[in-house]
């Protein structure tokens, strides 16, 4: 009895699912059943990609150092290791360990923050500033000590802009930080393609 109940759970969670049975040879599903399953699985979540791009085979694991900042803004270090931390585990193909378990090894410097005016008011005052953020990053194969990826002035490809409001530091401050924070995740994103995708 409970065999059966649950047979036709089953059956309507696959009519839910818009996967149709198919037929089963010896006793195997049939190779659209697998393509079926694993596009399910795929949209679940779960990723079947290998590690890509210029990733040593059999590398797993990869440890994220913080950013050295050699410019003058105070912070943009801390915000560059955080969307880089971000991306990588949004990506998760990498998993994120410390230094003495990795199999590779980030370090980076943040070398370049630009700010640039991009419009004025009639009266010639700032009304908006762009932001770009530059950095140079070096990979490291942990177990043969080899650089395997190394990248200066890697840059963010979108320029986040933030507006100017006169008389209210506190509302230019935030805008300046959001800015910020919007040109970090691009380089971080632009960092991890290069290093797993190849371009």
């Amino acid at each position: 009895m409970r065999e059966e109940g649950r047979r036709t759970r089953d059956e309507k969670a696959l009519k839910h699912a818009s996967i149709v049975p198919v037929s089963k040879a010896n006793g195997r599903p049939s190779s659209v059943a697998v393509v079926l399953l694993l596009l399910l699985l795929s949209s679940c979540g779960y990723r079947f990609t290998p590690v890509g791009g210029i990733v040593p085979e059999g590398s797993r694991t990869i440890a994220i150092l913080s950013f050295v900042n050699n410019t003058n803004e105070p912070y943009v270090d801390v915000e560059v290791t955080k969307a880089v931390v971000e991306e990588f585990l949004a990506d998760g193909r990498l998993k994120i360990v410390s230094s003495e378990a990795a199999d590779l090894v980030l370090k980076g410097s943040v070398t370049r923050f630009d700010m640039t005016p991009a419009g004025y008011t009639a009266d010639n005052y700032v009304q908006s500033y762009r932001v770009s953020i530059g950095v140079n990053v070096t990979v490291e194969d942990v177990k043969t000590h080899k650089l395997i990826w190394q990248e200066k002035g890697l840059g963010s490809v979108f320029v986040s802009s933030y507006p100017v409001t006169l008389g209210d530091i506190t509302s230019t401050k935030i805008a300046k930080e959001a800015a910020l924070k919007n040109a970090s995740r691009d380089v971080a994103s632009t960092l991890r393609s290069r290093l797993l995708e190849g371009f």
